[in-house]
C-alpha cells in the first residue's frame, strides 16, 4: 500500500510541460472569493467566509468551531475523522497556544463571531503547520480599515426556557496609513443542563445494584470583552497592535435526586439520597499581540510577538444526603495563573523564477501554576512547556500545471510537571503536489510526518478523586508520566472539480494515517482504586474518504441559492500490543456529515438557511473490557434575516430544533464483576433575535 500511495502521490510529475512560467505568491484576502481562495491555494484548503459564519446564526467564536464542515463537537473539546484526542488543532492568525493553553484556547473561543474574518480549514501536512493534527483551522481575525464606521449587534433570545443575550459595538476608523478598530462585547448567557444517568452493578450474574440519578442543572455567565487593534501602513509595509482584555464570571449550579431499587434485582426504586452541586468561576486574562511585516526587494519578512497572563479562580460547594437523609458536604477550591509568551519570524523569498522559498522559526513558552483545596487538603503544582520550531518549504512551480512543494520542519518540545519531565524532538519531512491536468480539474496530494506531544496534565500524576463511589464508570482521573509522544505518517490525495463562472467545487479525499504509540485514555484497576489514565496502547492506523461540495444553483436556474454539503467516512484499527489483539479504535463513528442551504429572497428583501449535522453511531470495543455505544445524533438549524433598512437587519436563529440528546450506553467487565452506566444529556432548543446595524 506504501508504495502505491507514492506512486500516486508523484503520478503528476510524469506530465510536466516544458514551460515553467514564474511563481507567484498566493494570498487569501476577505476579498477573494472562496471557491477561487480553494482552488488557488498551494495545500489544500477550505475557506469559510464572512457570510457563511454570519449565516451561521452564532454569538461566540466556540460554536463556530462546533459548526465547520468535518469537524464535531466532543465533550470539552473538537474532533476530525472520528480521532478523539487532539484531532484538530486550532491557531489564531496563525499563532498556536503553547500546550493548547486552556484559557487563552477557553478565551478565543467566548469572542465574538463578529471578530472573524474567514475561517481556514487546511488539511495534510506540510512543514509550515506540521502533521501533529489531522486538520488544521486557522481562524483569521478582521483586520482594521480607515474608512470611519459603526457595528451594532443586539442579540436576545432563550436557551430551552432561560433567557441570552449579547451585545456588541464595534467602531472602525483612521487616516492615511493610520487604521483602528474598537470592538466591545458584553456577553449575558443562562443556559440549562439536565441528565440522567442508570447505574448497575452485577456480580457472577447477580444485581448488587441499581441506582437512577437525574440532575437539572443552570449554568450563567457574563463576559465582558474588549479587543482593540491598530495598524500602520507605509506602502507594502505594516505593524499591527493587538491587545485584549477578557473578563468573565460564570456560575454553574446543579441537583440531582437518586433513587435505587430495593432489593438491587427488584423494580421497585426508593429515594436513594441526593446532592447539589454550587460552582462560580471567575477567569481573566490580558493578552497582547504585535505583528508586522516588512517588504525589501522581492523579499517578505513577517513577525509576531504575543503576550499573554491569564487567572482561573473555581470554588465548589458540594452538599448531600444520604437515604436516611444523613448530611455531608466539601469543598474544591482551584487557582490556576498562567504566563504564555510566543513569537514567531518568516521569511519569503523567490527564487529565480520557479522558486518561493519561505523559513520560519518560531518559540513559545508557558508557565502555569496551580493550587487545589479539596476539603481542606491543599496542593500545589507547576508545570512548564517550551516549544522550539524551525521549518523550511519550497514551492516550486515545475510548469503552469504543476506545482511541487517540499519542506523540512524540526521540533523540539520540553515538558516539565514538577514531577515528571519529558524532552522530544523530531525532524520531519514532507512533500505535497498540485496538478492541473485541466481547467477545471485538479489533483493534490500529500505526505508528511507528525509529532504529537502529550498534554501537561497528561503527564501529572495530580489526581482528579471521584465525586461518587469509585468504580469503572466513576473513576479517578490521572495523567501518566510515562506517557510517549505519538509518532505519525500521513499521506492525502484529493480530486477537485471546479465548476464554471466559479459556480462551484466537488471535492474527494482519501486520507491514511499511521500512528506509533498511539494514545487513548484507559481505565484500570491500580491497587483498590479504579484510575482512568492516558496510555500508549499500540501503533494504529486511520484511513477514510471525504466528499464535500458547495453549489452556488444560479447556472442552474435556481437563483440566489448555494448548497453545500462535507461527509466523512473514518476507520481506524488499533494493533493492541498490551492486548496483543488487533481491534477497532475506541469511539470512531459510522459517518460525520453535514449540510446547508443558504438563499436569497430579493422580493422579500430577505434571505433564510437551513443546515443539518449529523453523527454516526460509534462503538468502543476492548474484549473482555469495556463495551460502549453513542448513538447517532442529528442536528437542525435555521435562520431568517430581514433586510429593515440599508441600515439594519434583523435576524432569527433557531438552533437544534430537533432537540437531540446525546446517549451513551458503557459496560465494563473485571472477572465476574459488570459495570453499567447509561447516561442522557437533554438536549435544548434554544432561539435567537437579532438586531444588526451598521452605518
Amino acid at each position: 500500500m506504501k508504495r502505491s500511495c507514492l506512486l500516486f502521490a508523484f503520478l503528476p510529475l510524469l506530465a510536466l510541460a516544458e514551460d515553467q512560467p514564474a511563481l507567484q505568491e498566493i494570498t487569501v484576502t476577505g476579498k477573494q472569493e472562496d471557491v477561487t481562495a480553494r482552488r488557488d491555494a498551494t495545500t489544500q484548503k477550505v475557506i469559510i467566509g464572512r457570510k457563511d459564519i454570519e449565516n451561521m446564526g452564532v454569538m461566540t467564536i466556540g460554536e463556530v468551531l462546533g459548526k465547520l464542515p468535518g469537524v464535531e463537537v466532543k465533550g470539552d473539546g473538537h474532533r476530525a475523522r472520528g480521532m478523539s484526542r487532539d484531532s484538530v488543532q486550532i491557531l489564531v492568525d496563525g499563532e498556536r497556544p503553547a500546550g493548547g493553553s486552556r484559557i487563552v484556547a477557553g478565551v478565543v473561543g467566548r469572542l465574538p463571531a463578529g471578530e472573524l474574518e474567514r475561517v481556514e480549514i487546511l488539511r495534510g501536512s506540510s512543514a509550515e503547520y506540521g502533521g501533529a493534527a489531522s486538520v488544521t483551522v486557522n481562524l483569521v481575525m478582521k483586520k482594521p480599515v480607515s474608512k470611519r464606521s459603526t457595528t451594532v449587534k443586539v442579540a436576545a433570545g432563550m436557551n430551552g426556557d432561560e433567557p441570552t443575550g449579547q451585545f456588541t459595538w464595534t467602531e472602525n476608523g483612521g487616516e492615511g496609513g493610520f487604521a483602528w478598530t474598537l470592538p466591545i462585547t458584553l456577553n449575558m448567557h443562562r443556559r440549562p443542563a439536565g441528565s440522567m444517568l442508570e447505574r448497575r452493578n452485577e456480580t457472577t450474574g447477580v444485581t448488587v445494584l441499581n441506582e437512577h440519578d437525574k440532575e437539572q442543572g443552570l449554568f450563567t455567565f457574563r463576559e465582558f470583552v474588549m479587543s482593540p487593534r491598530m495598524t500602520w501602513k507605509q506602502e507594502r509595509d505594516s505593524l499591527t497592535v493587538a491587545p485584549l482584555l477578557f473578563d468573565g464570571l460564570g456560575k454553574r449550579n446543579s441537583d440531582m435526586t437518586q433513587t435505587a431499587a430495593s432489593p438491587a434485582s427488584s423494580s421497585t426504586f426508593i429515594a436513594n439520597g441526593d446532592r447539589s452541586s454550587r460552582e462560580e468561576m471567575r477567569r481573566r486574562l490580558q493578552r497582547l499581540r504585535v505583528e508586522g511585516e516588512k517588504h525589501l526587494a522581492d523579499n517578505k519578512l513577517t513577525g509576531r510577538i504575543s503576550l499573554n497572563h491569564g487567572t482561573r479562580d473555581v470554588h465548589v460547594l458540594r452538599l448531600s444526603h444520604d437515604a436516611i437523609g444523613t448530611p455531608s458536604s466539601n469543598t474544591d477550591d482551584t487557582s490556576s495563573n498562567e504566563h504564555e509568551s510566543s513569537m514567531a519570524f518568516r521569511l519569503d523569498r523567490p527564487l529565480g523564477e520557479q522558486h518561493l522559498l519561505a523559513v520560519g522559526l518560531e518559540h513559545a513558552s508557558l508557565n502555569s501554576s496551580d493550587t487545589q483545596t479539596f476539603s481542606g487538603v491543599t496542593s500545589h503544582y507547576a508545570n512548564s512547556e517550551r516549544q522550539n520550531i524551525l521549518w523550511l518549504q519550497d514551492d516550486w512551480m515545475l510548469s503552469d500545471k504543476t506545482t511541487f512543494t517540499y519542506g523540512l520542519r524540526g521540533e523540539r518540545v520540553d515538558l516539565d510537571t514538577g514531577s515528571s519531565a519529558q524532552q522530544h524532538g523530531q525532524v520531519m519531512p514532507s512533500l505535497a503536489i498540485r496538478y492541473a491536468p485541466q481547467e477545471q480539474w485538479l489533483l493534490r496530494s500529500s505526505l508528511g510526518a507528525g509529532l504529537k506531544m502529550p498534554r501537561l496534565n497528561e503527564i501529572s500524576d495530580a489526581a482528579t478523586l471521584s465525586v461518587a463511589a469509585n468504580t469503572p464508570t466513576e473513576a479517578d482521573t490521572r495523567g501518566n508520566p510515562n506517557l510517549r509522544p505519538e509518532r505519525s505518517v500521513n499521506f492525502e490525495a484529493v480530486l477537485e472539480r471546479y465548476l464554471p463562472d466559479n459556480a462551484g467545487v466537488f471535492g474527494l479525499n482519501f486520507y491514511a494515517r499511521n500512528t506509533q504509540d498511539f494514545t487513548e485514555r484507559r481505565v484500570q484497576l491500580e491497587g483498590t482504586r479504579w484510575v482512568d489514565r492516558p496510555q500508549n496502547e499500540g501503533s494504529a492506523r486511520h484511513w477514510g474518504w471525504e466528499l464535500d461540495g458547495k453549489v452556488r444553483t444560479d447556472v442552474w436556474g435556481w437563483k440566489g441559492a448555494t448548497v453545500k454539503a462535507h461527509l466523512t467516512l473514518p476507520h481506524a484499527t488499533v494493533n493492541d500490543a498490551r492486548l496483543g489483539i488487533s481491534r477497532m479504535a475506541r469511539d470512531t463513528p459510522k459517518y460525520i456529515f453535514s449540510a446547508g442551504l443558504d438563499e436569497n429572497l430579493p422580493k422579500l428583501k430577505s434571505s433564510y438557511g437551513v443546515s443539518l449535522q449529523l453523527s454516526g453511531r460509534s462503538v468502543t470495543d476492548i474484549p473482555g473490557e469495556e463495551y460502549a455505544v453513542s448513538d447517532a445524533r442529528a442536528t437542525l438549524d435555521g435562520y431568517w434575516l430581514y433586510k429593515l433598512s440599508p441600515v439594519f437587519n434583523l435576524r432569527t436563529t433557531a438552533r437544534n430544533l430537533l432537540a437531540t440528546d446525546t446517549v451513551q450506553n458503557t459496560r465494563f467487565t473485571n472477572g465476574s464483576d459488570v459495570y453499567s452506566l447509561n447516561s442522557r444529556s437533554v438536549g435544548y432548543r434554544s432561539l435567537l433575535v437579532t438586531l444588526e446595524g451598521r452605518w
